[in-house]
């Protein structure tokens, strides 16, 4: 049924292309109309079956009970109630009593001799104490209890589940129930398998309704779109202006030899080639229009072109706003020798150099060389570098600096430096990975602006404590990732009115590079990243065939084009949190400023009287243990989900394994735990390196 659906999802849309490209409005109401008789029938086809179904559980399996005992059998009772007071008074002494016990006895065994059930003792207890079913069997064993056995066929059954007791009184009655229990275990045994067959047999025919009444009518209808888009390809040939080459030839040759094999042709395809086909059609009618034809138009016919086709009469220009826009691009473009001269002397061609390695440390850097270093960056990176020429002069990237440091807080680790830090990184990153290969030079430069301002006006807080103090952020942004808002407000404020580096940009570009910056400082947001774990390796598995090498493909690049939104999230989201990816020396470093940015926070938490985070409490938080969680539980899925993508980035997955290990060496040497414990912690790290080990693996 499955198979079915996506068959006619898959199918219905083919059938919209062909009824566009035949123009028949009644023959697409036809395919609809067929579309209706085919679900009437499988909806018919469907109740009947179910109905079918559901009187042979509710009428016919209730009947094959009656062989059943009877639950409401009442001469049970009956006779435990009316041998109970001469019982009771033959054991209180009246052996006079005794003869009337034998005859009732005698009564009572003709009473069940037609049965298959029957009693076969009754047990009097004097004490009134109640016995289990053993006890009750050896009645008369001691001299708390009388026992009188029943004359008949019915004795003790082998099991105990088989006896029933009935009680008046201080009397039980005892009956054995054995067949009964037989000749219910048996109609239960039967009636699965009644259901069984009912089920295999449902099964059988509803395959065979469902084949008949929806496959071969679907089967039919694709034949007919098979023959449309046939069509199409015949025709888009016919429109070609040059004939093709022998390699297309030979390629042509060789996907129809294919089809000839796959009796199953995909849908998908269908569609795609056909789609592909009706854009050559359309480009080569743009081509052949004769200019001349308008003059014989109507005015009706003139507005209605001009209403159908909007680009051009929305974008004319006057020639006086065409040479005004050129002035203003030109002064934007002219180059300010006396910034750059001040800009290589602070930053050098050997910290550039630098900088673009893993084990950079921008901490060591001086302020002036630390924004000397981030304009060049900007400026220079070799997939934008034409960009930042064509639209921006080196005073305004310096403007853009100046006016971003200041804004950046004094914290332990989310300040200015951790910014320019993330823009190396991201540099290294995209000049590794050739991103220009599939990024456009305007999507690299909004990757590198949102780096350099992705925690402006960080508050060395995270987002929980807002919305725990509801703070202004968290009530503005409604609890929603309140920093990572406020870092896209504030950085959009420079680059409107203080620094505004995309004022020579027209529209479009502009709301797209907003609209990719905004996106990817809201996803460095860390409660975003085990989503997006997740979905970088769901990208890697549905393309891994082409992605799996260790230089990009034209194939490849174009799956990653196609995906640009979240290879520029992921990118950003790397170089945030890559320090456990990094050289030791680094790595080390980085991670005490940030647990020292943890624990001010936690000191705050105290403070204020409310839960103190998990890994903010200086007195009970171990640094060396805390980062081996960090990289177990974060880091290191991270990393084995994007070094197989990019093969080139696998040091990432080297430094990882080797810090975890180190880590665990210091946690060892400041705690000296037992050894049971340390035992668990080095089956967890070499857990974590082997995975990274097998993912660097498979990117080989």
């Amino acid at each position: 049924a499955a198979r079915l659906g996506a068959r006619a999802g898959r199918l219905s849309r083919v059938a919209k292309i062909v009824r566009f490209v035949s123009g028949s409005e009644e023959e697409g109401s036809g395919n609809v109309r067929m579309a209706k008789v085919i679900s009437n029938k499988l909806s018919d086809v469907l109740s009947i079956r179910v109905a079918f179904v559901v009187i042979c559980v509710a009428v016919v399996l209730p009947s094959l009970s009656i062989f059943e005992y009877p639950e409401m059998e009442e001469s049970l009772t009956a006779w435990t109630s009316f041998l109970a007071p001469d019982v009771q008074r033959y054991a209180e002494g009246a052996r006079g009593e005794m003869a009337v016990i034998q005859q009732l006895l005698r009564d009572l065994s003709k009473f069940y001799s037609t049965a298959n059930y029957g009693p076969f003792l009754i047990c009097y207890r004097k004490t009134g104490a109640d016995l289990n079913s053993e006890e009750l069997l050896a009645c008369g064993a001691t001299d708390d209890t009388v026992k009188f056995e029943v004359e008949g066929h019915w004795a003790a059954p082998a099991r105990r589940e088989f006896v029933m007791a009935t009680s008046q009184g201080q009397m039980d009655l005892l009956f054995d129930l054995a067949e009964p229990k037989r000749l219910e275990a048996l109609m239960g045994i039967s009636l699965i398998m009644f259901i069984i067959l009912v089920m295999v047999a449902f099964s059988i025919v509803l395959t065979e309704n469902i084949s008949t009444v929806a496959l071969l009518p679907l089967e039919r209808m694709l034949d007919v779109v098979r023959h449309r888009c046939a069509q199409i390809f015949k025709y888009t040939n016919a429109l070609q202006e040059e004939p093709p080459s022998d390699d297309e030839d030979e390629e042509e040759r060789e996907d129809e030899d294919v089809e000839d094999k796959d009796e199953e042709d995909n849908e998908f395809a269908l569609l795609e080639k056909a789609v592909a086909k009706l854009g050559a059609i359309a480009e080569l009618s743009a081509k052949d229009q004769d200019p001349n034809a308008k003059k014989d138009w109507t005015e009706n016919e003139i507005i209605v072109h001009e209403w159908t086709q909007p680009t051009e009469s929305l974008h004319k220009q006057s020639v006086v706003s065409q040479v005004m826009d050129l002035t203003r691009r030109m002064s934007m473009l002219v180059e300010d020798n006396d910034a750059l001269i001040k800009l290589n002397e602070d930053a050098s061609t050997e910290v550039m150099d630098e900088a673009r390695k893993p084990g950079f440390n921008a901490f060591k850097l001086t302020p002036s060389q630390i924004k000397a270093l981030s304009v060049r960056l900007l400026r220079e990176q070799a997939g934008t570098k034409d960009f930042v020429r064509r639209y921006l002069k080196p005073v305004v990237l310096v403007q853009f600096v100046n006016v971003l440091e200041p804004m950046y807080l004094p914290n332990p680790f989310h300040n200015f430096v951790h910014a320019v830090d993330v823009l190396c990184w991201l540099t290294m990153e995209m000049e590794n990975v050739e991103v220009q290969s599939f990024l456009a030079d305007s999507d690299q430069f909004a990757l590198l602006v949102a780096a350099l301002g992705h925690d402006v006006g960080h508050l060395g807080v995270n987002n929980q404590f807002l919305v725990a103090t509801s703070h202004e952020l968290a009530v503005i942004y409604n609890d929603k990732s309140p920093l990572e808002n406020m870092h896209c407000c504030k950085l959009f404020q420079v680059l409107g009115h203080e620094a505004q580096l995309f004022q020579a940009l027209d529209k479009e570009t502009y709301k797209r590079m907003r609209k990719d910056i905004i996106e990817a400082i809201l996803h460095t947001d860390i409660t975003k990243h085990n989503e997006m774990v997740k979905d970088l390796s769901l990208f890697y598995q549905m393309n891994k065939d082409v992605l799996n090498i260790a230089e990009l493909s034209a194939e490849a690049r174009e799956v990653l084009k196609s995906n640009t939104s979240l290879m520029m999230c992921s990118f950003l989201h790397s170089a945030d949190v890559n320090n456990p990816s990094r050289p030791w020396h680094i790595a080390e470093k980085m991670a005490h400023l940030c647990v020292d940015e943890f624990f001010a926070q936690g000191d705050k938490e105290k403070e204020l009287g409310i839960p103190v985070g998990m890994l903010n409490d200086r007195d009970k938080v171990n640094r060396a243990f805390s980062q081996i969680g960090f990289i177990e539980f974060m880091i290191a899925p991270w990393v084995e989900a994007l070094v197989p993508m990019f093969p080139v980035l696998d040091f990432m997955a080297d430094y990882t394994a080797e810090n975890i290990h180190k880590w665990a060496v210091l946690w060892e040497n400041e705690v000296e735990p037992p050894a049971e414990q340390v035992e668990k912690l080095t089956l967890r790290v070499q857990k974590v390196v082997g995975k990274l080990m097998t993912q660097k693996g498979k990117a080989l």
